[in-house]
């Protein structure tokens, strides 16, 4: 049973409206490989929805089966059947995410040729922080996909419970308490991706005031 909606705070897309004058100055090509960064998290933004909507969908397959008696045991095992769809659905959509966001790093990676071209020891140390950040924000996510990863693998174990005629209440406490420490993990993940993701957001707003770039916010 999902006790956590998987919404994280996404990095907020910037169209330039003035960039500096005479060429592509190195500023301006960090600029680029930002936004390119944020295209390539695309896919990552757009499996939200779904994810959270399947998410609500198992917390009520839960819901209904925890007011179930045995004596409905074959609707237990049907519902138990369609969690268990449910799961593969959203294991499908975060390797689908991760498959992003890996891109997104690999992009994001090149940053580090035009930071060493800057000339200004100012936006170079505010570029080299933006950085840091972002390093720290992919490793989060991926321990975040883990540990989520982790926590559907404890529901599917669950679900395959809920179909044993013999099941014992020791076994089913056991196993949710299973799940509900993986997802207490998760959520302590998800709440520093979010940090971090917040701190960028920050930071690359500083970077492009220092740089004299004229930006347009857009979700």
């Amino acid at each position: 049973m999902s006790k956590f909606r998987f919404a994280i705070i996404l990095g907020v897309a910037i169209t330039v409206l003035m960039g500096c004058v005479g060429g592509s100055s190195p500023q301006e090509n960090i600029h680029k490989v930002l936004e390119e960064t944020v295209a390539e998290e695309k896919q990552y933004v757009e499996v939200q929805k779904p994810l959270q909507g399947l998410e609500e969908n198992e917390k009520e397959i839960y819901t209904e089966i925890m007011n179930l008696g045995m004596k409905e045991f074959d609707k237990i095992v049907k519902l138990s059947e369609d969690a268990l769809k449910n799961i593969s659905e959203r294991t499908g959509y975060i390797e689908k995410e991760r498959k992003a966001m890996k891109e997104a790093k690999e992009k994001f990676s090149t940053l580090d040729e035009f930071i060493t071209k800057l000339e200004d020891e100012k936006l170079k140390g505010e570029a080299g922080k933006l950085e840091e950040i972002m390093k720290d924000r992919y490793q989060l996510h991926e321990e975040l996909t883990a540990s989520y990863l982790d926590a559907l693998s404890q529901d599917k174990e669950l679900y395959e419970l809920f179909k044993k005629k013999e099941l014992t209440m020791e076994e089913l406490e056991k196993q949710i308490t299973s799940i509900n420490e993986a997802y207490e993990k998760t959520i302590k993940l998800n709440n520093e991706y979010n940090t971090k993701t917040e701190q960028f957001n920050k930071l690359k707003q500083g970077f492009y005031s220092t740089a004299g770039i004229d930006v347009e916010e857009k979700e």
